[in-house]
Formats: C-alpha cells, structure tokens, sequence
C-alpha cells in the first residue's frame, strides 16, 4: 500500500511539474486554448450581450474556442475578437480556422480585417476547414465592411462565427496560410500626404503615419509651437519605410507635399536618389485675415465614440471652436467604467457644447435580416444610457455602416428616434491623408455638395491621425466661403426643418425634401 501511494505522489509530482502548453507563435493565432501574444490584449464582443439567453455563448473550453448561439430565432449574428495588435499578413496567402468537426445548420466563418479591405469565402459544406483568401478587388466596393484585400496594409483584426439557434461549433486552431515572405518593392507613394503647406496660427506636423509604405519625423525650422506670420519655415523631413518597401529605386527630388488644397504644384521636396531625409522650404506664412460673417452653417457628426483618440479630436475642435455630434456606442462607452480617460472624454464632449447621440449599442449590421427583438433590445439598452450619461433622451441615431433597414426604422420610430446619414468623408481608411478629406467637402458633388444644412460623416477611431490633421484646414477653408459649424440640433433649429421620426434624413435643406 505505501509502495502504491509513494508511486502515486510521484506521478501526480511529474503531472504537476509538466510544462504548460506553450502559446502559439506564428502564423498561428489560436492553438491549446491560446492567442498569439503578438496579437496583444483581445477584447470579445458580442452582439447578444443584454439579450434573453445570450449568457455562457462562448468561452474557452478543451483548448478549444467554443461558440453558441443561445438565443431563439437567431443565426446571422457575428462573435467578433478586436486585438490591441495588428499583424501584417500581406506575406500570407489565405488565414484558416480548423474546426472540431463539421458543423451542423447555418454556420459561416467571419475573418475581421481592415475595415477597408475585403475577403473570399473559400470553404465547402460538410468541412471543418474555413478558409478566408485574399480577393482580386482593385476598388473596394460600397458598403464593405470588412475583410482582406490586395491593399498594401491587411492587417488581421479578429474573428467570429455564426451558428444557427442551439448549435456550437468549437475552434481547434487558427492558423495563416503560406510562406509570409514578403517581396521588398520601391516605395511608390509620391506624396507626403501628412504635411500641408504653413498657415499662421496652426501646429506644426510632426510625425507622418497615413501612408501604408511610410512612416515619418518631422523637424521644423524655426520650431515654433505654432506657425507664426511672415516667417518662412524649412522641414526635415526623415522618412523610415515599413516592412517590405525600400527607398532604393526612388529618383532624386521625387516626392512633393500637399498645400491645404490638395494641389502639389511647386512643392517639391530636396533629396537625394534612394535618400530618406527631404528638405522643403516653404514661403512666408501671412497673417489670419478676419473670415466674413457667416451666412451658412454644416453640421460634422462623428461616430464610434469614445476611444483612445477622442482626446485628440476634441482638442482639435477647442481649437478651432467648432461644436459636432458625436454618436456613441455602449460597447464603448462601457469602457468608461473602467477606464478613466473614456469617462474624461465623455465629460470633455458634454462641458464643450457638443452634442452625444445614439450609434447602437453594438457595432453591428442591424440590417433586415438581424434579429427584431435582438435589435430592439440593443437599440433600447443605447438610448437609455444616453439618458443617464446627458440626462435627456436623444432625437438622432446613425445606423453602424448605414445598415439599418425598414426593421430598424420602425424601431426607431417606437423610441421617438429620427436616423441622420450624410456622406462619408472617408477617414475611417487611415490612409486617406487630410487634404483627401477636405478635398470630399469641396468637391463632393449632387445631393452631397458643399451647401446650407449639410450633414457630413467622420469617425472617432485609434490610431487615427488624418482627421485631426485636417479639422484646422476644414474650418479654414468652409469659414472663407462663408459657412459655420453647428450641432445636429443647433442645425435642424436654425433651418428651422421638419423631422419625423423612423424617417432618415441626409442634410437639412429644404430644397431637397420639400
């Protein structure tokens, strides 16, 4: 007996003493019950939160990633996995999720990537492979809201998947696919798309991060804190390629900076052949002249607050003493519990004068084939905290990537709720440089141009710096044409414009709609 127990302690101290399975490096992202840690802290979201059943509907199990769907009448409802990191897979031909088995009923994999790129569906029923391969599209079509492309920058950004009502399905591994070798190529951007030319009273650039072949530092001289008149100021400009482009190959005084209005005539760098420091000299700022009283007004709504990056934008806004709407989501707005610059920024919004309202309380495609009490539902938990966050009800909601449908209109107008579109200036693609965002405001033709009453769409997002770069420039340039900044209320007020609720509306004029 003592021979059994002394045999037993010895091989509960070998279990006890075995490794732990190792976390996965890559190209794989999930194995054992592990996330690559190159992809950093990951956040779950999931759609069902706050819904009837919605509890225990993941979770890891077996060292595996386990996902149900708890709630009746349910399946197109996606799991998503947002990472801190972003991982370049541009050297990678395919990103595979090995499943248990086969699942049973409606089942799709759902790869998040770049909001900006696009994915193939590359898996046959009755398989426990599901593949998501790079597609051929050279323009993204409308209304993509995710994927992977044959963009510069795919970056992998969280996975989901979709059983029908009462079905698991369990992940075993995820995995990229080929050799992630990437081909060096020259670098072909010829635009230094972050820097505009000097204007007195704005802050200098100092970093250069837009462009997908590119970053960059950037030293000026004289270094004021801010541009001041009558001074002529010389940039140093010190470029560092990202991985996989090289400088070499580029020609000698190759790469030119945008002035505000997007042209770049005459504002070529200095550099050498292969060389990554440019030189521009530009000419003598001139002093602010006073901008004409303005007869016109806009109103800029920006979704998907808060985030790490609305401190920035609000101090861009402080500083040009504009007021916007800012449309929020609970999953972020959630965060403020815990997080202490989140609940700063919403303070921030409220103490500035700018307005909050509803984006949804999940980022999801509230479309007609979601789920009327899941929606409900969701729509109901957002207005609320907005009540308790403003102390009033709000009167608008933007639909997340413009989905809302007949369904979601005649929830909205149950709760009193008037949905606000307007066209997408595009600075969600952080590749899209200021002067491109500018540029949408003064050429945007039709229904969309530039005129009394409209209502234009940005975003709050991390990472981000392209809008901030261009609030300055866009006050500046819509204040010499004679136009003004103004809330979404301010603005309906001063058109004094009729809205109906569950109607959607993309400007205030009266022209269009009546």
């Amino acid at each position: 007996m003592k021979k059994i127990i002394f045999l037993l302690v010895i091989a509960l101290a070998i279990v006890s003493c075995a490794p732990a399975p190792k976390a996965p490096t890559l190209p794989v992202l999930f194995e054992n019950g592990q996330w690559a840690p190159e992809l950093g802290t990951i956040m779950v979201t999931t759609p069902l939160a706050g819904a009837p059943g919605a509890n225990e509907s993941w979770g890891i199990e077996n060292g595996m990633l386990r996902i149900t769907n708890t709630v009746p009448g349910t399946r197109n409802i996606p799991f998503r996995w947002v990472f801190e990191n972003t991982i370049d897979i541009r050297g990678y031909d395919a990103v595979v999720m090995e499943l248990e088995e086969a699942p049973n009923g409606f089942f799709r994999g759902v790869l998040r990537f770049r909001i900006d790129q696009h994915a193939a569906f590359d898996s046959e029923n009755h398989t426990n492979i599901i593949r998501m391969s790079r597609e051929t599209y050279n323009v993204i079509p409308p209304n993509i809201g995710f994927g992977i492309g044959n963009m510069d920058m795919q970056r992998f950004r969280g996975v989901g998947a979709l059983p029908d009502y009462g079905e698991t399905v369990r992940i075993r591994r995820i995995f990229l696919e080929g050799d992630g070798v990437i081909t060096t190529a020259t670098i072909s951007q010829r635009n230094i798309m972050d820097i505009w030319s000097p204007r007195t009273g704005n802050k200098p650039v100092t970093e250069i991060t837009t462009s997908p072949q590119y970053t960059g530092t950037v030293e000026w001289y004289p270094n004021h804190e801010t541009f001041q008149p009558n001074t002529v100021y010389t940039a140093t400009i010190t470029l560092t390629p990202r991985h996989g482009w090289t400088f070499e190959g580029v020609p000698a005084n190759w790469f030119r900076v945008f002035d505000r209005t997007g042209s770049n005539e005459d504002n070529t760098l200095v550099h050498e052949a292969g060389a990554n420091v440019l030189t521009r000299t530009f000419p003598a700022t001139i002093p602010v002249e006073p901008y004409p009283t303005p007869t016109q007004f806009v109103a800029l709504t920006i979704d998907d607050t808060p985030s790490s990056y609305t401190h920035k934008l609000l101090d861009a806004l402080k500083e040009n003493n504009m007021r916007v709407l800012f449309f929020v989501s609970g999953i972020n707005m959630e965060k403020a519990n815990t997080n202490p610059e989140f609940q700063r920024a919403i303070d921030r919004i409220i103490a500035e004068g700018h307005e909050i309202s509803h984006h949804a309380w999940q980022h999801e495609r509230w479309d007609n084939n979601a789920n009327v009490e899941v929606m409900r539902a969701d729509f109901i938990r957002n207005h609320e905290l907005i009540r308790e966050v403003t102390g009033s009800y709000t009167q608008w909601m933007r639909f997340p990537y413009f989905s809302g449908q007949s369904n979601a209109l005649e929830i909205l107008g149950e709760l009193g709720l008037t949905h606000l579109g307007g066209p997408d200036l595009g600075d969600w693609n952080a590749d899209n440089p200021g002067a491109f965002l500018l540029n949408r405001i003064l050429t945007l033709t039709g229904n969309n141009r530039l005129k009394d009453g409209q209502i234009y769409v940005l975003h709050d997002q991390q990472g981000q710096t392209n809008l901030v770069q261009a609030i300055p420039e866009i006050a500046h340039e819509l204040r010499l044409r004679g136009f003004d900044f103004m809330t979404a209320t301010q603005l309906r007020e001063h058109k004094n414009f009729p809205v109906q609720p569950g109607v959607s509306y993309h400007n205030f004029s009266h022209e269009e709609y009546d």
